[in-house]
């Protein structure tokens, strides 16, 4: 058995990790203030119809439950209030830092790497500002967080899989974008069982095609319940940019002349995504890497230059860290769960649409800080070797 007061975190680690999301959240308050955003009153009012009728405003309101929920909850114990909420959830962001900063001083075998972490979640501003409104965006980053700590523990007992399938289960009816998660988590249990699984063909040939057959029928419950080929017939890179046209906001770069799309009469499926595709390959492509592009650099063009130059020097610094810290993590299966959400997060905004605020990259920030982590402390360490070796020549 592993001694977890060895991945245990140092109480001057912990006072650091607790004063900078502190004062990240004193300037959060003093910057925004408690948002009143579009979506944040659209939640408030799922939830206040929950408390007033007992059942969600519409079916689809499943998919954020444990938000709408808790919402509900503070909302009953404290009526009229958000404060209550957003305090909570802010304390649950500083919980997830820790429980990533155990996750990389595990998977790194070392605390730097657990203290780099923890540090670059709370430094990520575009991603803990969400702490502060009424939405499902900070939640969910948080749970990712647990769940990334519960895979580098995972050694495939009752425990580990009982801990993780709830924090899957709570994830995904969070948000939708919680089955990016559920198929990192199968690519990370397929990483890591890969010498069984090659061993056992029987395994393979029932294995893969039940997952092949819910991936289809998962796959196509989600298209059948948002019709992501719409923002394509608008010509939308940035969703409903089209409705804005003439306001101050409004970017022609962000949408795409649609003169010449064929359109199908399908109902809203997965085979509608595939013949939209075929017959539109050019306009598809086309889109969907604008799409990807904005979603990995960050930037729009309706942001400041200040905050796309800002937002580029971060993440290409985090891409060159995760790099780093891919290519040295002792525990390969993890870094196959980050890979396999990064992919899959590309691809789903490659067929819908880019968020105006890039919210659309929290399921993939968590996965890139922790091996980003793993980065800073390898490169500090080499910095040191060098550094000692010089000196003694």
């Amino acid at each position: 058995m592993h001694d977890q007061r060895k991945y245990s975190i140092p109480v001057y680690h912990l006072a650091i990790l607790v004063l900078l999301w502190l004062g990240i959240h004193i300037l959060l308050v003093h910057q925004y203030g408690l948002r009143n955003l579009h979506d944040a009153a659209s939640y408030v009012r799922r939830a206040d119809y929950l408390l007033i009728h007992g059942s969600m405003e519409d079916s689809q309101d499943i998919f954020y439950a444990v938000p709408v929920g808790l919402i509900a909850l503070f909302r009953w114990l404290f009526p009229g209030q958000l404060v209550p909420f957003l305090f909570f959830q802010s304390i649950v962001s500083v919980l997830a830092a820790i429980a990533l900063y155990r996750a990389g001083s595990k998977l790194f075998n070392n605390t730097l790497a657990g203290l780099a972490t923890g540090v670059i979640f709370l430094s990520g501003w575009d991603t803990i500002q969400w702490n502060t409104t009424t939405m499902t965006e900070s939640l969910a980053c948080s749970v990712i967080c647990f769940i990334l700590y519960r895979l580098t523990c995972f050694r495939g007992s009752a425990k580990d899989y009982a801990w993780i399938i709830t924090l899957l289960i709570i994830n995904f009816f969070t948000r939708p974008t919680g089955v990016v998660i559920i198929v990192g988590t199968l690519a990370f249990l397929l990483h890591y069982y890969r010498h069984d699984i090659r061993r056992n063909y029987r395994v393979m040939m029932i294995g893969i095609p039940c997952l092949l057959i819910l991936a289809y029928w998962s796959a196509d419950q989600m298209f059948t319940r948002w019709d992501f080929t719409d923002q394509y017939r608008r010509g939308n890179i940035v969703t409903y940019m089209d409705v804005i046209e003439g306001g101050t906001l409004y970017r022609s770069e962000m949408r795409l002349d649609t003169a010449g799309i064929v359109l199908t009469g399908q109902e809203p499926s997965v085979w509608k995504i595939v013949a939209f595709v075929i017959n539109n390959p050019a306009h598809f492509v086309k889109a969907a890497c604008l799409k990807v592009y904005y979603l990995m650099t960050g930037i729009r063009p309706y942001y400041s230059t200040l905050h796309n130059v800002y937002i580029l020097i971060w993440l290409a610094l985090m891409y060159t860290l995760y790099y780093i810290g891919w290519r040295n993590t002792p525990k390969s299966s993890v870094r196959f769960f980050t890979m396999a959400v990064v992919i899959l997060n590309c691809c789903l905004i490659g067929i819908s649409t880019v968020d105006w605020d890039n919210r659309f990259y929290i399921p993939m920030q968590p996965g890139i800080v922790l091996l980003a982590g793993g980065g800073v402390a390898y490169g500090i360490g080499r910095f040191k070797t060098f550094h000692v070796s010089g000196n003694s020549q």
